[in-house]
């Protein structure tokens, strides 16, 4: 009796050590898909988990946003022979239904790091931007931004709509809303509705003589004068033909405030500067400083501004040492003769030259170098609206 016991001992402990192996090993194939598909957690969900099923078979759970990743990830775990049993998630959840998109339904919604109110402000995004819809959870929905930007947002803040909706909202006639703001009424003019913000972008369902009568995503309606707005059409496809146009564009938001995870005109951070100013002209890049640093052609910060041209993003933070890595913490738009806009408290025009005025030592001694972006469009994270299916 003692020596059966301690058969099924060592039996037990030799599973459980080949099970443990097995576990390890699903854990580095999954490390490699996430590297080669899913790097990044701001763009991408790939969070798969391995457990033994009662017949030594591996259960792969978890959740992600990628049919590619989940489709790498069940081939390249085959090398291990085992049963593979998949309850992985595929992104959007079941329960959203066949409405599992959006558009922005509000001025300006703060995306957020968590589904709640008290979470870390991660980004802003505009009224009449399409959104993918992840997941949801109590009134908050995880969504995809067209650039790829991924968080949480409040219910009011969304419309939902199915792809079919879509295809219509697509199809439609559209302006996008011009000036920085402005506060708006109903088509007769008695009530206030909402207020708009540059970029804006609208449904039509009545021209006038000198306004239009516009749709909400939610259905809300409103009257805008024409010369406020241009026809979406016509301005997604415009050529960036005159790049000072980044600069003038750059210019209209001096003195705008600082704002961690802003990106509309009522206030910016360094990312979300760029990254408006790209917009109001067309061009959709990534949403942070660290993810647009990967974009574009490089500029090395080793023979100073005098390569750096018209429109380049230039970023600054801790440049790599032997103890530690490099770390991007602020981008800003280079416009001509060593000078730079960025949002920094505000956003303002700093210099690169050191007999300038308005020269920073401190952002010129973190300087890493730019990124010519204009050189890379259709790239990914440099994509044209009128490019971008999305829209």
């Amino acid at each position: 009796m003692r020596n059966k016991i301690w058969l099924v001992i060592i039996f037990i402990g030799f599973a459980c050590s080949n099970n443990s192996d097995l576990l390890q090993q699903a854990s580095q194939i999954s490390q490699t898909v996430k590297l080669q598909i899913a790097p990044d957690g701001r763009e991408a969900i790939f969070d798969p988990a391995f457990s033994i099923s009662k017949d030594n078979g591996l259960v792969v759970s978890g959740e992600t946003s990628l049919s590619e990743a989940k489709l790498a990830l069940f081939s390249a775990l085959e090398v291990l022979k085992v049963h593979l049993v998949d309850s992985l998630v595929l992104l959007p959840e079941k329960k959203l239904g066949d409405k599992n998109w959006g558009v922005i339904n509000l001025s300006v919604v703060n995306l957020r790091a968590y589904p709640k109110h008290s979470a870390e402000l991660v980004s802003q995004s505009i009224m009449g931007t399409p959104v993918r819809l992840l997941k949801e959870e109590d009134g908050w929905y995880q969504i995809q931004t067209p650039d790829r930007y991924i968080a949480w947002v409040d219910r009011a803040a969304i419309a939902q709509k199915t792809e079919g909706e879509m295809e219509q909202w697509r199809n439609s006639k559209r302006i996008i809303f011009i000036p920085d703001f402005e506060v708006v009424k109903d088509p007769g003019q008695n009530e206030v509705v909402t207020d708009l913000v540059a970029g804006s972008i609208l449904e039509v369902e009545k021209e006038n003589k000198d306004s239009y009568d516009l749709a909400l995503p939610d259905g809300r309606r409103i009257q805008v004068e024409k010369s406020n707005c241009e026809v979406f059409s016509d301005w997604k496809n415009r050529e960036l033909e005159d790049i000072a146009l980044l600069t003038k564009t750059a210019k209209q938001f001096i003195g705008r405030p600082y704002l961690w995870g802003g990106t509309s005109v009522k206030g910016v951070d360094c990312s979300g500067f760029v990254k408006s100013v790209y917009f109001i002209n067309g061009i959709i890049l990534a949403r942070d400083a660290s993810l647009q640093f990967l974009h574009g052609d490089t500029i090395s910060p080793g023979h100073g501004f005098s390569e750096l041209a018209e429109g380049d993003l230039v970023f600054f933070g801790r440049a790599k040492t032997d103890e530690k890595p490099m770390k991007v913490t602020h981008v800003g738009m280079y416009m001509n003769h060593g000078e730079y806009i960025h949002s920094s408290g505000r956003v303002r025009i700093n210099s690169f030259d050191p007999e300038a005025e308005n020269y920073n030592n401190y952002r010129s001694i973190t300087w890493l170098g730019g990124r010519r972006v204009l050189s890379r469009i259709g790239e990914s994270g440099i994509v044209r609206v009128s490019e971008h299916p999305w829209y």
